[in-house]
């Protein structure tokens, strides 16, 4: 495979949607009590895609639930998010809030990160 080959499938202008991954941690208030907070974990560029009617099938989901995927080239800082219980994360697009469900290392060659994450609401 020549190395500079043009891949219409995974092109730099697919990846236009601005995202912001938080992560879910515990402070300490001035009273001394625990609360948790998500802090900003990184921003990163996506391509979003929705779940095909079969994916929702397959998945026994309600088709009222926004789920979305977003597919993002994949970053050495990507490591710990991959690797962690995926409930102590969240997405934020386009100022409405994903939980994540799952991420996965695409084929684990290190090129790309699928994460599926649904929409509150």
């Amino acid at each position: 495979m020549k190395q500079f080959k043009y891949n219409e499938n995974n092109h730099s202008g697919l990846y236009r949607h601005r995202i912001l991954i938080r992560k879910r941690t515990t402070t300490v208030d001035e009273l001394l009590q625990e609360i948790e907070v998500f802090e900003d974990y990184g921003y990163y560029w996506a391509m979003t895609k929705t779940l095909k009617g079969s994916e929702f099938i397959a998945a026994a989901k309600e088709q009222t639930e926004n789920t979305v995927r977003f597919v993002v080239r994949y970053a050495k800082s990507l490591d710990e998010f991959i690797a962690a219980e995926k409930t102590t994360f969240e997405v934020v697009h386009n100022g409405i809030t994903y939980d994540v469900q799952s991420a996965m290392n695409d084929d684990f060659i290190n090129q790309t990160v699928t994460i599926v994450a649904e929409g509150r609401g």
